[in-house]
C-alpha cells in the first residue's frame, strides 16, 4: 500500500530580496502602521468640496451674513487640519524616502536567525525577538520593532530573488513572527 502521507516541500529557509527604495513603498508602509485606508489622501479633498458647497449653498439662499461667517469659521479649521495632517504625511513620506534612498541599493536576508540587512553604508542583523509583529500588504512585508516611525523593517515583494516567491517569505515571516494583533 503506497504511503499516503507526503512530506511538504521543505520551505526555504532563507529568503533574499533586493531592491530601491520607493515613495511608495514608505507611503504603504506608514498607512500600514496607523490602520490608515489607502485613500487617506482624499480627505482634505472631500473636506475642501463640503466646505465651498456648503459656503455656496449659504451665499445661493442669501443667508444672513452671520451665519455664513460662523460657518466658515467653523469649517475652515477642520478643513485646515485636514490639509495640515495631509501636508505632514507628505512630508514625512518624502524625508524617509530621501533617507532610505541616500543608503543605496538594499539587500535583505530573512532566515531562522532573524533579518539580515546590507547597503553601501551598513550591514546589521535584526534578531526575530526584536520585532513585536508583522504587516503584509499588497506589496510589503512590514516587520514592527516598536510604535516610532523608524521602528520597522520593510521587505517589498518586488524585491525578491533567486525565484524566491511570495509565500515563501509569508513562511518565514510567520515562522517567526504573529500577524498585526486585530484591533477589534
Amino acid at each position: 500500500m503506497e504511503n499516503e502521507e507526503r512530506e511538504a516541500a521543505p520551505v526555504s529557509a532563507d529568503i533574499e530580496l533586493t531592491y530601491l527604495p520607493t515613495r511608495a513603498d514608505m507611503a504603504e508602509a506608514l498607512r500600514a502602521r496607523s490602520g490608515s485606508s489607502a485613500h487617506w489622501w482624499r480627505l482634505p479633498l472631500i473636506a475642501g468640496l463640503i466646505t465651498a458647497a456648503v459656503l455656496v449653498a449659504l451665499l445661493t439662499i442669501s443667508a444672513p451674513k452671520g451665519v455664513t461667517v460662523l460657518v466658515a469659521v467653523a469649517l475652515c479649521p477642520v478643513l485646515g487640519s485636514l490639509v495640515g495632517g495631509w501636508v505632514n504625511e507628505l512630508h514625512r513620506v518624502r524625508r524617509m524616502t530621501g533617507y532610505a534612498r541616500s543608503q543605496g541599493e538594499y539587500t535583505m536576508r530573512a532566515d531562522d536567525n532573524g533579518v539580515h540587512a546590507a547597503t553601501a553604508l551598513v550591514e546589521t542583523t535584526i534578531p526575530w525577538a526584536s520585532f513585536r509583529h508583522y504587516i503584509e500588504t499588497a506589496n510589503l512585508f512590514v516587520l514592527v520593532v516598536d510604535d516610532t516611525v523608524g521602528g520597522m523593517a520593510l521587505l517589498p515583494k518586488r524585491g525578491l530573488r533567486h525565484g524566491a516567491g511570495v509565500d515563501g517569505i509569508r513562511a518565514v515571516v510567520a515562522r517567526h513572527l504573529e500577524p498585526l494583533p486585530s484591533s477589534v
